[in-house]
């Protein structure tokens, strides 16, 4: 074959053309292009490799024509033309960075495959009688590689830390954003010496001055925006400048002397490479200067419109954000005062003058001793089980007519050391905003279309339980999901609140045999493996632990369970799932009971959030079909070994209470960012909650000794263009007041006001 090859140099030369435009054209379909039906990709792929191809041939043939219409050097015509085909070949391989899944591993190939074009490319320069084109050819490489690493670590360190990124579920899209930023550049620097060649005088370096100006500034931003990143999560925007005294700090911290050294280090590396490429260019010809600055302005140009990946760059963000607000377009909401002012009767309570409004000292005042005796000198374990979708009334301790329903948490409930918690209403919905309000303390103003759908949110900069028991002597913890548990881009958000671990199917998979059971797997193939982990963590001697679970059961749609416990006659879903559940959860409450465990383990069973109002059917539930909203009273019971807690506690409360409730209980108090209060501390002075996400707001609130008023509405129904908030403070809250604080609660969410200042 390959002497095949020599003796027909134009069989090689189609060959590795083919090639080529195979390389091409199997990157890009696999990217850009269904996968299914299998029949159709083939066939379009193979249209677009013969299209490739034939592109690839033309260009070849006009290149000769214009190397000979121009009569350029031999070289280009003979030894340049030949190298052609190779230099088609090492550029089709970039091509496959588009099977990569890895944004690290996609940056790694693609500046493998630089540095292997250019030393083919260098050394074919090498044989050109002029030493010129390869001296230019290598200051370009060096200038281009420091520029699009540069930019390459910044976009990777943001792609890390911003939590609101949307176009993070695109692969390689910190490749494309590092290309297209340093396209940016690179076509400035072209330009530029363009302008230095074409003037003789001194203002030929004006330019190269602004350039290299314009460059080390926003060097400077970068590097002020990884301070604000590592610290929030969020890029650098307008209100950390105006916050400078406190939001500033989020830069100017441990991380200042670091930031200050790097960015010495990097501008001085920049200007010794711009010195030495000026040395370069004063000391040689200028034809192959023109030659590399237009190729290299017509690249830079081809990659920023074919990639379009530069609108969404930290720095166009940036920029933005600071022109919006510099033309007063910037859409800032503003509290109400008397809005603030009202929701103090809820228990919120934030300082607007401190850039991170919801500091406080401590989570509880009271120094009341909530534990017994016996764990004065030890921490007891904590199991949590997150009740999917557990609305209060359809249980057996809350609603006599559903003793039948739930028997495993009635022999919970009844048990002398457990405390049931009454009157807990659910803050958020779905999952993933429940465990954020419930671990976190905190009326989050986001929801399932930004966490669930776009992949918005990707982690937070709270101070949440998981965090908490870490600092304070809990040596593990664990998180187990029955679904993948990237799904809503749950692994990363609970890592950030500080847990440790997280399992979801993939690692279930190994713990558990069979197929799952229902929307992943079942409660009934999940609870074994959470006792199973109690024991290893006990024969690890990794107590005291802290070990949660999220049942799926529950989850609509309601006939997915195939090892359901059917209820009664089977024909009510909803209640076949609650009593599933159930089963599921007394086959580890007797085990749990007869174990070791049950004199020093704390367990506590609650709900992630409230039954979704479209489940009640109105053949089965004619009181209240139709009548529910996302906002409802859920289960929240407690069990500890020899417990000298209430019975029963009846306070008007919220699930964004669980975290200051459980800590007070522990003992664990100090610095924090939480919305709630312990129930056991000053939660009774505020008998008021409130919902919030973006399916609906709700407002529970006192309106007289004895009555109360429950408002809800979908934001986007609220129409308040011509309701003035009010100026009675003792007035109840309206849903138009609401609303002015769901909108300037969203924009401190995304300014990052809303973080812990220690995070």
């Amino acid at each position: 074959m390959a002497a095949l090859l020599n003796k027909f140099p134009g069989l090689t030369s189609a060959v590795k053309n083919l090639a080529a435009a195979f390389f091409i054209t199997a990157g890009w379909q696999w990217y850009h292009f269904p996968l299914r039906p299998h029949t159709r990709f083939v066939i379009v792929s193979i249209g677009v490799w013969v299209a490739v191809f034939v592109g690839l041939r033309l260009i070849r043939w006009v290149y000769r024509y214009l190397v000979n219409r121009f009569e350029r050097h031999p070289f280009w015509r003979d030894e340049f033309f030949i190298f052609l085909d190779e230099l088609f070949l090492l550029a089709s391989l970039y091509f496959l960075v588009f099977f990569s899944r890895n944004e690290l591993i996609s940056l790694i190939y693609f500046s493998i495959i630089s540095v292997l074009l250019y030393s083919r490319l260098d050394a074919y320069l090498a044989r050109h009688p002029a030493e010129g084109w390869r001296k230019a050819g290598r200051a370009f490489f060096i200038l281009s590689a420091f520029i699009f690493l540069i930019n390459a670590v910044l976009q990777y360190f943001a792609f890390s830390h911003y939590i609101l990124d949307s176009n993070i579920k695109y692969y390689n899209i910190v490749l494309f954003r590092s290309v297209a930023i340093a396209a940016f550049w690179l076509c400035g620097f072209a330009f530029a010496s363009l302008l230095y060649m074409f003037f003789e005088s001194k203002v030929r370096f004006l330019f190269l001055y602004f350039w290299i100006a314009f460059f080390l500034f926003s060097i400077l931003v970068g590097a002020a925006n990884v301070g604000v990143l590592y610290h929030t999560g969020l890029y650098l925007n307008p209100v950390v400048m105006e916050h400078a005294g406190n939001g500033g700090e989020m830069v100017f911290l441990s991380t200042t002397i670091f930031l200050i050294v790097l960015y010495m280090l990097v501008s001085s590396i920049f200007l010794l490479i711009v010195i030495r490429f000026v040395k370069t260019h004063r000391f040689s010809g200028v034809r192959q200067w023109y030659y590399y600055d237009i190729a290299l302005i017509a690249l830079s140009l081809i990659a920023f419109f074919t990639i379009a990946s530069l609108r969404n760059t930290p720095e166009a963000l940036i920029i933005k954000s600071f022109y919006d607000n510099w033309r007063g377009a910037d859409p800032r909401a503003e509290l109400n005062p008397v809005v603030q002012k009202k929701l103090e009767r809820f228990g919120i309570f934030h300082d607007t003058t401190d850039f991170y409004i919801n500091n406080h000292d401590v989570v509880y005042q009271s120094d009341k001793k909530l534990l017994p005796g016996k764990f004065a000198g030890q921490r007891p374990n904590i199991v949590v089980v997150f009740l999917e979708s557990f609305s209060a009334r359809l249980t057996g301790p809350y609603n006599p007519d559903m003793k039948n329903v739930t028997p495993g948490l009635n022999a919970m409930a009844e048990d002398k050391n457990t405390t049931v918690f009454r009157n807990v209403f659910n803050p958020s919905t779905p999952t993933v905003t429940g465990l954020i309000s419930e671990l976190c303390s905190i009326l989050p103003p986001t929801g399932h279309n930004e966490i669930e759908q776009d992949k918005h949110l990707q982690s937070v900069y709270l101070y949440c339980l998981p965090e908490a028991l870490k600092k304070n002597g809990y040596l593990s913890n664990l998180y187990i999901t029955a679904i993948d548990k990237d799904f809503a881009n749950k692994d990363s958000i609970l890592a950030s609140m500080g847990v440790e671990e997280t399992w979801g199917t993939d690692e279930l998979s190994h713990r558990i045999s069979g197929e799952p059971l229902s929307w992943g797997y079942s409660d009934h193939q999940m609870f074994p493996v959470l006792f199973d982990e109690m024991k290893n963590k006990e024969a690890k001697k990794e107590e005291p632990f802290l070990l949660m679970l999220s049942t799926v059961d529950t989850h609509p749609p309601f006939d997915l369970v195939k090892d359901a416990v059917p209820y009664g006659d089977g024909k009510n879903l909803l209640l076949n799932t609650f009593h599933t559940t159930d089963d599921a959860f007394r086959i580890f409450w007797e085990k749990f009971k007869a174990s070791e465990f049950a004199s020093d383990t704390i367990v506590i069973a609650i709900a992630d959030h409230a039954v979704f109002p479209t489940a009640y059917e109105k053949r089965f539930f004619p009181d209240v079909a139709g009548k529910m909203t996302f906002y409802d009273e859920i289960l929240f019971q407690m069990y500890i070994p020899e417990t000298i807690l209430p019975k029963e506690v009846s306070t008007m409360s919220s699930a964004m209470d669980f975290a200051p409730t459980v800590m007070q209980v522990l003992g664990i108090n100090g610095p924090n960012s939480f919305e709630g209060h312990s129930i056991f501390d000053d939660r009774e002075k505020y008998p008021n909650m409130l919902g919030m996400h973006e399916f609906g707001l709700w407002i529970n609130q006192e309106t007289g000794s004895s009555s109360r008023q429950i408002d809800y509405s979908p934001p986007v129904d609220i129409d308040c263009r011509n309701i003035a908030i009010g100026t009675n403070v003792d007035a109840p809250l309206t849903l138009c007041e609401y609303l002015n604080y769901f909108r300037w609660k969203r924009l401190m969410f995304e300014q990052g006001r809303l973080w812990f200042s220690g995070s």
